[in-house]
């Protein structure tokens, strides 16, 4: 019988740990990307952060960094700009590519719309008018989904473009698209408010720590999601206008990232255990 001791052993072992680990990371992710809301989040930080990586590679400061430490290690032979531009490109090319697989999938979005929109009527909200609220959400997300659809296939030449083109033109359409979801960030912070009123309004009930982990956990949630409204609405803004708001390329993926990690943060939590 071997020595458990033995160094083969030990290797065997530490092997099979990481093994393990990394089964329980590919089951975690593959978990993830198999909802429509995980592959969202993650797919869209792939996006921003390629694309941060992309102007980040094109950046001035970034290629006199470059040159000033090769040249200091005395290899100005391997300084070579060029190839530092064409690793942005390749950053730029996935970013491009990542925002065209995100597109195809949003094709299916109405159907999550519909479902949403059927399960807020079947079940609800006791207030009138946070129900009210959350309609508007749908339909103007509604809106939104159908409006980029109808854009996106036109530009594919598979819907009508003779028709997007008499209606403004693709372009105007993926505006008009974007100021749909702007309706659902701005439904998003009355939403938020009324939660507010109705939770003040309710006061605090008996103390248990059952109630006070619930309050707790709601709070967080409440704040998470306002954080992130916050993050999404100057992007929206400065999407929904033809000349936007100033907002420089770089900005709006750093700002998208932030906006996004707090999706993909919840949908890891959510896999933990399995």
């Amino acid at each position: 019988m071997a020595d458990p001791g033995q160094p083969g052993n030990a290797r065997t072992g530490r092997w099979r740990t990481t093994l393990s680990a990394t089964d329980t990371t590919i089951r975690r992710i593959n978990q993830i990307l198999s909802t429509a809301d995980g592959q969202e989040s993650a797919l869209s930080s792939v996006e921003y952060v390629a694309s941060i990586l992309h102007h980040l590679g094109q950046s001035a400061p970034w290629l006199v960094l470059q040159i000033r430490v090769l040249a200091k290690l005395k290899r100005r032979s391997a300084c070579h700009p060029n190839r530092e531009a064409s690793n942005s490109s390749k950053c730029k090319s996935l970013s491009a590519l990542v925002s065209e697989t995100r597109c195809n999938l949003r094709l299916f979005g109405l159907l999550q719309l519909w479902t949403w929109g059927s399960e807020t009527l079947r079940s609800p909200p006791a207030d009138s008018l946070l129900y009210t609220l959350v309609m508007l959400q749908v339909i103007s997300n509604v809106v939104y989904q159908i409006l980029e659809n109808v854009a996106y296939l036109a530009s594919k030449r598979i819907a009508s473009r003779r028709l997007v083109n008499r209606w403004g033109g693709i372009e105007k359409w993926y505006l008009w698209s974007t100021r749909g979801w702007f309706g659902h960030i701005f439904l998003e912070f009355l939403v938020l408010w009324r939660q507010r009123i109705l939770r003040a309004s309710h006061g605090r009930p008996a103390t248990t720590v059952v109630i006070d982990s619930t309050i707790t956990e709601e709070t967080r949630l409440w704040r998470k999601r306002l954080v992130n409204n916050i993050l999404w609405a100057p992007l929206c803004i400065h999407w929904c206008l033809e000349e936007g708001i100033g907002i420089p390329e770089y900005l709006t993926s750093v700002v998208s990232v932030l906006a996004g990690a707090w999706g993909l943060r919840n949908s890891w939590a959510e896999t933990a255990g399995t």
